[in-house]
């Protein structure tokens, strides 16, 4: 069996670099018409159609659903993807980024899929939507109260908006990745081998990417309310972190 999200159209957030923009293409590939959501549309990425939306802004958000309904009016996969790194602890968070943090990862995603299940609703498709937390939200890294807090609210409501949205036959998943390489094509060699994966090496947006085009599929048709991580074993593995990902470079 193939994987096939023809005729499908997602929207997917933070589609403009990283997980997002790799899953954004491999959709298009697929066959699904991809509304990309970023802060910044990358050039030369052809079938996919990047809107540029700042999530943090809750009016820009509002404006981007009710012109959406207008205009496109028709949902089947919705992935909240969009996040962005927060190194601070309890004692020097500000109020400024703990505000962005919320806004971004929780108040955006839960707008964009009452969007999303209304429209499904209404067109009676039985679609999905999927959040990417990470799995910072059950071993947060130090100094990272504001990431580890938003990706474990994503968890609590993917598991919310699968029991209500469960009767209309629409499947809410969250997705928890681990150390996956972000800054570039090529895993640094001795990176990879310090990994504190149990497959010895760190993930790659590609793997991601494939588990969320599956899920996204007609073939996923009985998972709802579920975490699926994706960690290479890190949760269970023993080794200790490189300096790269406790320090948050990478």
């Amino acid at each position: 069996m193939e994987v096939s999200l023809r005729g499908k159209t997602c929207i997917i957030t933070g589609a403009t670099h990283c997980i997002g923009l790799v899953t954004a293409k491999l959709f298009s590939e697929l066959g699904a018409r991809v509304i990309g959501i970023g802060r910044h549309i990358p050039e030369g990425n052809k079938g996919v159609e990047f809107v540029k939306l700042d999530l943090t802004s809750r009016a820009d958000v509002l404006s981007f659903i009710e012109r959406y309904k207008r205009e496109v009016g028709v949902i089947d996969v919705l992935i909240n993807n969009a996040s962005v790194n927060s190194r601070y602890s309890v004692l020097d968070i500000t109020l400024e980024e703990l505000d962005r943090m919320i806004e971004l990862e929780v108040v955006s995603p839960i707008l964009l899929s009452r969007m999303a299940a209304e429209l499904m609703i209404k067109n009676k498709v039985k679609g999905k939507i999927i959040n990417v937390s990470a799995i910072q939200a059950y071993k947060p890294l130090e100094s990272s109260l504001a990431y580890s807090t938003v990706k474990g609210a994503l968890i609590s409501m993917s598991r919310s908006l699968a029991v209500d949205l469960g009767k209309y036959g629409i499947q809410v998943i969250t997705v928890l990745p681990g150390p996956v390489y972000t800054k570039g094509e090529e895993v640094p060699e001795d990176l990879d081998r310090r990994a504190a994966t149990l497959l010895r090496r760190m993930g790659r947006p590609q793997e991601v990417a494939r588990l969320l085009a599956f899920l996204s599929s007609d073939l996923n048709t009985f998972i709802t309310g579920s975490e699926i991580i994706i960690d290479g074993g890190r949760l269970i593995s023993r080794r200790p972190d490189p300096d790269e990902i406790t320090s948050g470079k990478v």
